[in-house]
């Protein structure tokens, strides 16, 4: 019998890049990869815990996955997991916990079902057999030395654009964050392995890749930072692009900006702001205060022009007032920011801010995150007309969002979804058939996308199919 298997990951890049790597795994092992609303034998749930709501729909997925297919087994990992496996278990006897720190065990799993279940029996006893085998016998060896770093994924099924994970965990301990206490302290790939594995990505045609972890501003391989790790990479490999996922406010310096000038690195920035606010900031024990993150975002600008650049922000933080707030909107107002995520503030259990007072009312940090989320298509409409008419590189996608069995249906024929290489996602006309997913292609943008003033609303944040129509280029 061959096993079907669904993924559905919640939260970030990293977790995605973990997803793809296990997917991978069951695809090697004989395994259909299918989507999550077809059904399956067995899901994947790959779980977030950065927020309540995160959690919500964590436990909603589980309960939909076990209702849409009975007799079905649902493996629950990632960081909720890892901090609240108790209420997870207690959900059906059917989804099994696997806690974020063993998650690349998960990885030895597709394999172990392929030689030993075979489609004989309850999955669920095959599971539960695997589960408790883990720690008596050699399985997850391989996973077990490489740790952390095990996901490596050889093919992507949700992303045309892979990534590379360098850094797990973080050092830090933010007053509203508990991410750090899910993944732990911050541990780092060593450059050479880095290195390794991205000549296997260009050696496999791949035009870029997303360096991704918790904070890869913490990135420590001996006396390398992350300026010197991007630097080996770069000299170690001659045609593939350099995307950077995150990166710390106050660790933009002389250094960073030095490579990050780089042709090869991709004109894009996200960064974790949170707050405008001093006061905020310093109640959040970030790292940083405002005139950092302006002082940043000239400096980024100097060193890549007219980059796309992001950045979150929490807003209702504990004790933020309307003058607080003020400052938010005007430090984002002035950074010009082409895309920002806002979050309305989520108390999380073990963390200082879980107790801090006074709470600001939900209703007030909703309207804060409206307002947020106003600037943010402001923002991003205003840096869609500054790009139309220039020729951009873009990375193509599948048919649909990003190669993702889940997104629309089929393109119309000559029609494609791509990345450009700052960050704007085009509808592409023209591209020949002999394109194919991951190619890299220059195009010229032409208008705005309609799905942009329409983006829908999900939990809060806003999605945009597609930011601008552009049309293949072949010069």
């Amino acid at each position: 019998m061959l096993l079907s298997v669904a993924f559905r990951t919640l939260g970030c890049k990293l977790n995605q890049l973990e997803s793809e790597s296990l997917a991978d795994a069951f695809r090697q092992a004989g395994a259909r990869v299918t989507s999550f609303g077809e059904g399956a034998d067995l899901f994947i749930v790959n779980t977030c815990t950065v927020t309540s709501k995160a959690e919500q729909k964590a436990r909603r997925t589980i309960r939909s996955a076990l209702v849409s297919r009975p007799g079905s087994v649902v493996i629950v990992t990632g960081c909720y997991a890892q901090m609240d496996s108790a209420s997870i278990s207690a959900l059906n006897e059917r989804a099994i916990v696997v806690p974020g720190d063993e998650k690349a065990l998960v990885l030895e799993l597709a394999g172990w079902l392929a030689e030993r279940w075979q489609g004989h029996g309850d999955l669920l006893d095959a599971v539960i057999e695997w589960r408790a085998g883990l720690a008596v016998d050699a399985m997850g060896k391989a996973c077990r030395e490489e740790g952390r770093f095990a996901f490596k994924p050889e093919i992507f099924s949700f992303h045309s654009r892979p990534a590379l994970k360098i850094q797990d965990g973080c050092d830090n301990r933010c007053s509203y964050c508990r991410v750090c206490l899910a993944r732990g302290p911050s541990v780092s790939l060593g450059t050479d392995k880095a290195l390794e594995r991205v000549r296997v990505l260009e050696e496999a045609g791949r035009a870029e890749v997303i360096l991704t972890g918790v904070n890869i501003s913490q990135f420590r391989d001996g006396g390398r930072g992350f300026p010197e790790l991007l630097s080996a990479l770069i000299a170690g490999t001659s045609t593939i692009s350099f995307r950077i996922s995150s990166f710390e406010p106050e660790r933009i310096d002389d250094g960073f900006l030095e490579v990050f000038a780089h042709p090869r690195v991709r004109p894009h920035a996200h960064l974790p702001v949170q707050s405008g606010s001093d006061a905020v900031l310093a109640r959040m024990a970030r790292a940083y205060r405002r005139d950092k993150v302006f002082a940043g975002v000239e400096a980024l600008r100097k060193a890549k022009g007219d980059l796309f650049l992001a950045a979150d922000f929490i807003a209702g933080f504990p004790g933020e007032t309307e003058a607080d707030f003020a400052d938010t909107l005007e430090l984002a107002g002035r950074c010009g920011f082409a895309w920002i995520h806002a979050f309305p503030f989520s108390p999380r259990p073990g963390t200082r801010a879980q107790s801090m007072l006074p709470r600001v009312p939900e209703r007030v940090a909703g309207e804060r995150v409206d307002a947020l989320n106003d600037l943010a298509l402001s923002g991003r409409s205003a840096y869609i007309g500054r790009w139309i008419g220039s020729t951009v590189d873009a990375v193509l996608e599948g048919h649909g969002r990003g190669g993702d069995p889940e997104g629309p249906g089929e393109a119309r024929e000559a029609e494609r979804f791509g990345t450009s290489a700052n960050y704007l996602k085009l509808r592409i006309d023209g591209v020949p058939a002999t394109r194919g997913a991951g190619d890299q292609i220059e195009c010229r943008i032409l208008s705005p996308e309609h799905h942009l003033s329409g983006a829908a609303r999900e939990e809060g944040e806003l999605i945009a199919m597609a930011d601008a129509r552009a049309s293949f280029s072949a010069h």
